[in-house]
């Protein structure tokens, strides 16, 4: 959920500074004291596009920061890792700057530098937000499916249905590559073959130039290498002479005090200890055959395979796969037509196991859609829409991961009206109502966390203006909302309440926001049951939040 909120130089904002609580949290404030800027700073963190006449004049730039907690096992969190980001101790802090000078805004998550891209990724994931705009996850066809999906509880088809597609599209290349293969073995056949056999005769061992570029290097230092182990040698023969003695003197020294005991066994050890370098030693210089010939074979081998790797290469392991590449060619080039059946076959399967998978999903989704239809209407009947008929249209789409239906929230508001897609709906007071219907229903299926609600309770009041705040209570028992109203009836049932003001200082006009609370409260609700604050409006208003 959003925790904090901080906006500098945006507009009237010089500097403001929110808390989010859990729940419901309402903005009000008389028309034109900015609560909409505290909405288009939320929406630069949401990823759209920085505009630079919003920045406070006099002042270098915008700064927007937000701390963000998202859950242990939010799909977000495998996303994060990916790019090198990971919540500290559940919470993400995410910053984005616009600067005066026309720069591209800088957007960072945990002090690392994200894309715009990359932003809208993740905060469409964590934050909903809905009003007038387009910026409304619930309208992209692909999330209303992933909510169908989640509602339907259709995990474990979808992925039997990733794996299944994903084998239909491994298997539909493998096919193009044997074609490819065929028409290169044939122009290619004689060339393949010798390289091939070139190759083989060559008896390659893995890293061999490597081995042998180090022997050379030994060999070609040999004297200098023989000279100075051979003195090396001598010199353990003195030494071992002198341990000898040591060991033998100590040993009787420790037969008269048993403190020396300890000695005596480190000495012993550091005897077998030069014994076995002295042995080692002996066995290297007798074990390296230096030989002009011996050199000169191997610096024969190495060229030969140098020409292999400059031919095949550049690496040894390259040529290694150069040839089993020509090999594979070659036998498709000789079984072309088995290698073609036996891939029709596994694709016919694949493909029969596909379409098994999409019709139970598909039927799972009609089944479901059904179900949901007659829930969301329900909830749209108590927010001033009785008439409304929501359909959910599940038609055939172009086969894919995720099978192969189209899905499409429609809605007729009216008596006569044909249904169309929501997001063709004209009416933003219809549009908000709709989503605040959908959200009410799908609370345990969607996994986003915060919704927000640009002035919700457009063109509504009386007993619809009352249901609509209910339901926004109901959904923030799940969820945190956070909304901007104009109406008592709706900011009274809020858990926390935040009222935006304007002034004017020494010429500048200032945006401030300030929680609410008790007296201070009472007052606001009574502002905005009638403009005034009358005793009766104090009363009212009291009332309210007292219910």
């Amino acid at each position: 959920m959003l925790e904090h909120l901080e906006i500098r130089n945006f507009a009237l904002i010089e500097n403001l500074s929110v808390d989010f609580s859990e729940g419901f949290n309402v903005i009000t404030g008389e028309t034109g004291s900015g609560k909409s800027i505290i909405l288009g700073a939320l929406g630069l963190l949401m990823g759209e596009r920085s505009d630079t006449g919003a920045i406070r004049t006099g002042t270098d730039g915008i700064l927007v920061d937000a701390v963000v907690s998202v859950p242990d096992n939010h799909d977000i969190i495998p996303w994060l890792k990916e790019r090198g980001v990971e919540p500290e101790d559940g919470v993400l802090y995410i910053r984005r700057s616009v600067r005066a000078n026309g720069a591209r805004s800088l957007i960072h998550v945990q002090n690392q530098l994200f894309s715009r891209q990359d932003l809208c990724v993740l905060a469409d994931s964590l934050i909903d937000m809905h009003g007038q705009s387009e910026h409304q996850s619930l309208l992209i066809p692909d999330r209303q499916r992933r909510i169908l999906d989640s509602y339907s509880q259709n995990g474990a088809l979808l992925d039997k249905c990733s794996e299944a597609f994903s084998r239909i599209v491994e298997l539909k290349a493998r096919r193009e590559e044997l074609s490819r293969q065929l028409e290169e073995g044939r122009r290619q056949e004689d060339y393949l073959r010798f390289a091939l056999e070139e190759i083989e005769n060559a008896d390659i061992k893995p890293g061999e130039d490597e081995e042998l570029k180090d022997r050379i290097k030994v060999l070609g230092q040999f004297e200098s290498i023989f000279e100075n182990v051979n003195a090396g040698t001598e010199r353990l023969k003195e030494i071992r002479s002198g341990i000898y003695d040591a060991v033998s003197s100590v040993a009787k020294a420790s037969k008269v005090d048993d403190n020396l005991s300890e000695f005596t066994a480190r000495l012993e050890s550091a005897k077998i200890e030069i014994e076995d370098i002295s042995s080692g030693l002996r066995e290297y210089l007798t074990s390296v055959d230096y030989s002009e010939d011996a050199v000169n074979a191997m610096q024969d081998r190495l060229a030969s395979l140098q020409k292999l790797k400059r031919k095949y290469g550049p690496l040894l392991s390259d040529v290694e796969a150069f040839a089993r590449k020509a090999r594979e060619t070659l036998d498709i080039t000789e079984n072309f037509e088995e290698h073609l059946q036996q891939c029709d076959r596994d694709l016919a399967k694949a493909q029969g196991e596909y379409d098994s998978i999409a019709e139970k999903l598909t039927n799972a989704r009609k089944k479901r859609a059904l179900v949901l239809e007659k829930d969301i209407e329900a909830v749209l009947r108590t927010l001033g829409m009785p008439n409304a008929v929501f359909g959910i249209d599940v038609s055939e789409s172009k086969p894919s991961a995720h099978g192969r239906d189209h899905i499409s929230f429609e809605i007729s508001a009216n008596p006569g009206e044909e249904k169309k897609a929501i997001r063709d709906i004209a009416s933003g007071g219809e549009l908000s109502r709709v989503m605040l219907a959908l959200k009410t229903v799908l609370a345990k299926a969607d996994d986003i966390q915060t919704q927000v609600f640009d002035e919700i309770d457009s063109g509504i009041g009386g007993s619809v203006a009352l249901s609509l705040a209910r339901c926004i209570s109901d959904l923030s028992k799940s969820k945190q909302v956070i909304a901007i109203t104009h109406l008592a009836s709706i900011a009274s049932l809020a858990d926390c309440q935040m009222v935006v003001s304007k002034s004017v200082e020494n010429g500048r006009t200032y945006t401030h926001l300030r929680t609410v609370s008790g007296e201070d409260r009472v007052h606001e609700i009574a502002r905005m049951l009638s403009g005034d604050e009358s005793e009766v409006s104090l009363s009212h208003a009291r009332s309210l939040l007292s219910n």
